[in-house]
């Protein structure tokens, strides 16, 4: 029977390989690849363990980042040891170790082929949008994010004359809209600010 439940990858990392397993997520998320990672999934009152088991549970690829943070990571050992229990029970999920340093795999990963990081070039985003997916990604990453960026920033459906939904220099929803009409030239003018870094723009 045909698998086709759409790919959600997980991203298990000791928090000192944090920015690699972001850049991670950045790379999937901007070819469409639906992701679960801590730090986007995670909100203040929100029960860690809980929301770590519900991404555990909801994925269907498991992405281990390997480096010797991890290797002495307890959290990063459970996670894969729970992982592991629930691909041999169904077989429906995908273990992908992504190794980030010469820090040996542990023996329940040895037989499994891993993806070498090198440092977040075009070829690793190649490699691992290909496990995850079956593809190629579908556009070059500068690309994909400029089109990403576009589509969480701006709202194309929106009646609004400066269609912003999130501020483009530091992400924030705080925006504050303004209408001016200059009654000589009965012209107007509409203005919007961020209220975190007050960036701001207008148009007539």
């Amino acid at each position: 029977m045909v698998n086709t439940k759409k790919p959600v990858a997980f991203i298990s990392h000791n928090k000192n390989d944090k920015d690699i397993a972001r850049e991670i997520g950045i790379f999937l998320v901007s070819d469409d690849v639906n992701m679960w990672f801590d730090e986007w999934e995670i909100s203040a009152g929100d029960s860690i363990v809980e929301q770590i088991n519900k991404g555990l549970k909801d994925c269907t690829h498991f992405l281990i980042l390997w480096s010797k943070n991890s290797a002495k990571s307890n959290w990063v050992r459970r996670e894969l040891n729970s992982t592991l229990s629930r691909a041999i029970d169904s077989r429906s999920i995908k273990v992908i170790p992504i190794v980030l340093d010469d820090t040996p795999l542990p023996e329940l990963l040895a037989d499994i082929r891993y993806i070498k990081y090198k440092g977040g070039i075009e070829q690793d985003r190649s490699e691992i949008i290909s496990a995850i997916v079956g593809r190629q990604p579908t556009t070059n990453y500068i690309r994909a994010v400029v089109k990403k960026f576009n589509e969480v920033i701006f709202d194309n459906n929106s009646d609004e004359v400066l269609p912003f939904t999130a501020c483009p220099n530091c992400g924030s929803d705080r925006l504050k809209r303004e209408c001016y009409t200059d009654y000589q030239k009965d012209e107007n003018y509409y203005i919007i600010r961020c209220l975190e870094c007050d960036w701001g723009d207008w148009t007539q």
